[in-house]
């Protein structure tokens, strides 16, 4: 009994350890293009809400037709995130996805260095610029 319990809880933390390699490999491509145009300013701290709103209301809503449509046919978010019921990390990594898929991704973290906010630590992010 006690081994089966050590192989179970190995084989737990094994996949616990994978889901969060997986989740960092989603965001690594934008934290480094972050981290090359704008490194002062540590927009990689943004929360997933400040980041979803950057996506979906400010750059989407900025896209012409074509290139809006080009990262809707990219983006799996609707099946990617079919069971998640809660957060926008999701919907995030769907989006920073299909951005790179599209070649929009560059465009995007232009926008997102542009946006005046500076952040002193994960989630406290203030604008500091107009």
């Amino acid at each position: 009994m006690r081994k089966r319990k050590t192989v179970l809880l190995s084989v737990m933390l094994s996949s616990l350890s994978v889901c969060a390699t997986a989740q960092i490999d989603n965001y690594q491509r934008y934290h480094n293009l972050l981290a090359q145009k704008c490194p002062a300013v540590h927009l990689e701290w943004l929360s997933p809400a400040d980041l979803n709103d950057m996506i979906v209301i400010d750059f989407k809503g900025s896209l012409n037709a074509l290139q809006r449509t080009m990262l809707d046919i990219a983006n799996d978010e609707k099946i990617a995130c079919a069971n998640v019921t809660m957060g926008a990390t999701c919907e995030n990594v769907s989006y920073l996805r299909a951005m790179t898929k599209t070649g929009l991704l560059n465009k995007f973290v232009k926008s997102v260095c542009a946006s005046g906010l500076s952040c002193r630590g994960q989630s406290d992010c203030r604008k500091t610029q107009p």
